[in-house]
């Protein structure tokens, strides 16, 4: 068996091409998570809860500010909701192939996240 020895260089390499690619696809999941959300609410809406949607959506649409108010608050929601489950998921990820906490760079793992920046288009 051919086996690679992985140097401190090595693993400082693959944690930097590993961190920008998560931060890219970061964003695309957020879009992706608030669509899927969205598409949930609305599936379950009533004639009387499609209206608030509706009434909030307009305002939003006519007032710059309460829109990009309401996107940061989103953005933010989903930030707390994906944190718990990012967290679950690596633990048991983590799990299957073994590893410890002896195996992680804590130095890495952020313990105060930031919340991706909306910044929503005025077309």
């Amino acid at each position: 068996m051919n086996q690679k020895i992985v140097t401190a260089e090595d693993a400082k390499k693959a944690q930097k091409e590993a961190e920008w690619a998560y931060n890219n696809a970061m964003e695309k999941f957020y879009y992706s998570m608030l669509e899927v959300v969205f598409l949930r609410i609305k599936s379950h809406l009533s004639e009387k809860g499609l209206k608030k949607v509706l009434d909030i959506d307009n305002k939003r649409n006519d007032n710059e500010n309460l829109g990009v108010e309401f996107s940061q608050k989103t953005w933010k929601i989903l930030a707390e909701s994906w944190a718990g489950a990012e967290g679950l998921a690596m633990t048991k990820i983590a799990d299957l192939y073994g590893l410890e906490i002896a195996d992680l760079d804590i130095s890495k793992i952020d313990k105060n996240p930031t919340t991706p920046e909306c910044n929503p288009s005025t077309n």
